[in-house]
């Protein structure tokens, strides 16, 4: 009698050495952490050379399909497969772990990483236990009991921590003046009953004229049945929508084309700045996040809308791999991620229904679940991975943290009218400005403007084009491109406590805002302790005290020719500042634009930085030097060093840099600027120094923080009056004394005007 065998396994000695068995994917809650190896395949020749083997097969002809690169180039990438684990998992006796793994191919160039579009996972009827592992998906239609089952499985298992909306300090929505909804029963707009329960839609609009909500028609909408007469005219996105709220049971449907009136300036500014709780208080957003505009429709939503194609690749008899997707790499270059005005309404969403590349992915605080891979289980969790998304700040992270990373992202993307550079972000403005208990300025937080100001140009930027309309140059939203805004000195100092701490130790510069009847302080502590019990709030931002300082800070920093920062802040107070008869207000087009303050001033020469120093900004930079030659600093110009090169040249290679606040970096220590002073001296006797008296008061330390040896600087510019940001970057203190003649004290007068967008 013979026995059976089991046929040869169809791959080849490299892919052998994965060791590809069903068990490998589950991973035993005794042995979370079983290390398991990376495969190198090779070039892209050397994988297709292999072509007996079922997965380098599979491989290649993935990697040719959907090469971003041309074939030559292609040559020089290396691939690799690794296993990669997933699955986070709790239980009530072990911590949270992942329960299983997948494989993922990987492309590489001179040690580089890119996101892997190329994903396998053992197929759960292969499988010992099915969660964790692949399925199969219906080829045609998405099947919506399975998304059903999502949105009654995160209320049944998830409770409050998914329920409670982002903005649950905020009024509800059905308080907003004619806020309406689609009816997907009636099929008509009504108006929001008070507790009413619904969804909303998060989409790209594109350039495709359709229906939308105008003064002429919005008495016809209303009207039972009038949508379905007009499905003609609904766009696709929207129609598909529709059919999806009534899918899983839900009644109400918010869409911003058909529920805001559109040729309403009031009615539209009414809803654009409170999006915070339209969005926040939806029961479930839907994102049309593969569409390019709202003909695109959601695919799977209608009968033979889309062709999933799921590759399975039978390594046995009974372990079969199959591919599963990547939500991260199939949104990844769509239109969608980066639309600007797209940022917020996922912000506030506390479940979300992604349609993306054919399938449709959910979403909520405590998990992730998708079609093509078995995820429901109660005790699974994804909240502790973040999967890349930005979630609204809890009592772990904090709310300067959490900010930065919004400010990142949002300048980052692309708007269509860039007017709307701050209408796209008044959803997230009203949300900071509760949760930091601030006012926020053109986009930055009053209550830390001395940090929020020191955003960091990501990319060569340019002023924002808006005709006749224009925003400081002092804010990112005067800029078109991404920025960052980094900690004075390191991550720590982005928690609550630590960023008190910086703001009232090593700031000091007093801000005020022109207006024509008065220049009001920035940040007002008698108005802040009226607006919210400052006990509340104490550890956000600046302090609520009865300094001398109005911002709360320790001491004052500078006396320069015997004026006090006192004396020179607090002049500010009135119109007085700007007595200049040179001076017209008509240059300032609107109240608020305009900084007033008081710090110093000093010129210096730039040059170029070496390798090292350039490698640690992502732009270019210039080397800021004194008038010894000496390296002190560098500075980042906002447009790029090509775009200010040929004003610099004009200037003889001088600049002019107003000092901001205390900072410190571990590339920039007092060794170094030591070891710049010997390199300067060894080539030229240093000069006399300056005769210009300047004390500082470095104020106390923070705990654990580096030597407060630098100062945050602005580059500026002078038009008609008016200081205009052009960069940012950071000096050596101890190089101020060796500013370029006159020394820091000539422009002290003129910065009594402002910093503002030419």
């Amino acid at each position: 009698m013979s026995r059976s065998t089991e046929p040869p396994i169809p791959l080849c000695e490299t892919c052998r050495s994965l060791d590809i068995t069903a068990e490998i994917f589950f991973i035993s809650p005794d042995d979370p952490s079983r290390a398991i190896r990376q495969l190198q395949l090779g070039t892209l020749n050397e994988v297709r050379n292999r072509a007996g083997c079922i997965l380098c097969s599979f491989v290649a002809e993935r990697i040719q399909a959907s090469l971003p690169v041309g074939e030559q180039q292609a040559q020089r990438i290396k691939y690799q497969l690794q296993w990669r684990t997933y699955g986070r998992y709790r239980s009530d006796r072990l911590p949270v772990v992942d329960r299983a793994r997948q494989i993922f191919l990987f492309a590489g160039s001179d040690g580089g990483e890119m996101t892997p579009d190329i994903q396998l996972s053992l197929l759960a009827e292969d499988a010992p236990e099915p969660d964790f592992h692949g399925r199969r998906i219906p080829k045609e239609q998405i099947d919506f009991n399975l998304v059903k089952t999502w949105l009654l499985n995160c209320l049944l298992w998830h409770g409050a921590e998914c329920e409670k909306p982002v903005t649950e300090n905020l009024s509800p929505p059905w308080d907003i003046p004619d806020i309406r909804l689609i009816d997907v029963e009636q099929m008509c707009l009504v108006k929001m009953a008070k507790g009413c329960q619904y969804v909303t839609l998060s989409y790209v609009w594109g350039s495709i004229p359709t229906l939308m909500a105008t003064r002429e028609n919005i008495m016809e909408l209303e009207k039972p049945g009038k949508l379905q007469r007009l499905a003609s005219e609904v766009p696709n996105t929207i129609r598909d929508a529709i059919d999806v709220t009534a899918k899983i049971g839900q009644r109400f449907l918010w869409v911003d084309r058909l529920c805001i009136v559109q040729d309403d300036e009031a009615h539209l500014q009414a809803h654009i700045w409170n999006m915070e709780r339209i969005y926040g208080d939806s029961v479930l957003l839907i994102i049309a996040a593969g569409g390019d505009n709202a003909e695109s429709g959601l695919l799977g939503v209608r009968p033979g809308t889309r062709d999933c194609q799921q590759t399975i690749l039978p390594i046995k008899s009974t372990l079969r791999l199959v591919t599963t997707q990547v939500l991260e790499v199939l949104r990844g270059s769509t239109t969608y991620e980066h639309r600007a005005w797209t940022l917020q309404e996922e912000f506030f969403a506390r479940r979300k229904l992604v349609f993306v590349g054919g399938q449709v992915f959910f979403e909520c605080r405590e998990a992730r679940w998708q079609e093509d891979v078995v995820l429901e289980n109660p005790m699974m969790r994804t909240k502790d991975r973040g999967w890349g998304r930005l979630l609204p700040p809890s009592e772990g992270l904090s709310v300067f943290l959490t900010y930065s990373q919004i400010v990142h992202n949002y300048t980052s993307r692309r708007l269509t009218w860039e007017l709307d550079i701050l209408d796209a972000f008044a959803g997230i403005s009203n949300y900071w400005a509760e949760k930091f208990g601030a006012t926020m300025k053109y986009g930055l937080p009053n209550v830390a403007f001395d940090w929020a100001l020191l955003w960091e140009p990501q990319e060569p930027l340019s002023n924002r084009e808006l005709g006749a309309s224009t925003f400081p140059s002092w804010s990112w939203a005067g800029w078109k491109g991404c920025v960052s805004i980094h900690p004075p000195t390191n991550d720590s100092l982005l928690s609550p406590r630590g960023m008190q701490q910086w703001l009232t130790h090593h700031t000091w510069i007093v801000w005020y805002q022109w207006s024509a009847s008065l220049n009001a302080l920035l940040w007002d502590v008698i108005r802040e302790r009226k607006n919210k019990p400052w006990r509340e709030r104490a550890h956000i931002g600046y302090r609520c005290t009865n300094s001398v300082d109005p911002f709360g800070r320790s001491s004052h920093r500078f006396v320069i020719d015997g004026k006090s920062q006192e004396e020179m802040s607090w002049s500010l107070r009135g119109p007085a500042a700007l007595d200049d008869p040179g001076f017209e207000s008509s240059q300032m087009a609107v109240s608020g634009q305009l900084l007033l303050f008081w710090t110093v001033s000093a010129r210096f020469c730039v040059g170029q930085l070496s390798k090292q120093e350039q490698s640690r900004h992502k732009v270019g930079a210039f080397a800021v030097l004194d008038r010894r030659g000496v390296a002190s600093g560098y500075v980042i110009p906002d447009r790029g060093i090509l775009a200010v090169l040929p004003a610099v040249l004009e200037n003889n290679n001088k600049v002019e840099l107003i000092l901001l606040s205390d900072s410190s970096s571990t590339s920039m220590t007092d060794k170094q600027y030591d070891k710049a002073v010997e390199n300067a001296e060894a080539q030229e006797a240093p000069p006399t120094e300056s005769k210009t008296m300047v004390i500082i008061d470095s104020g106390p330390q923070i705990e654990d923080a580096e030597t407060w040896n630098l100062y945050h600087v602005m580059l500026i510019e002078w038009r008609d009056q008016v200081a205009v940001r052009k960069g940012i970057g950071k000096i050596y203190k101890r190089a101020i004394q060796y500013a370029l003649d006159p020394g820091p004290d000539e422009a002290l007068a003129r910065i009594e005007n402002t910093v503002r967008h030419e």
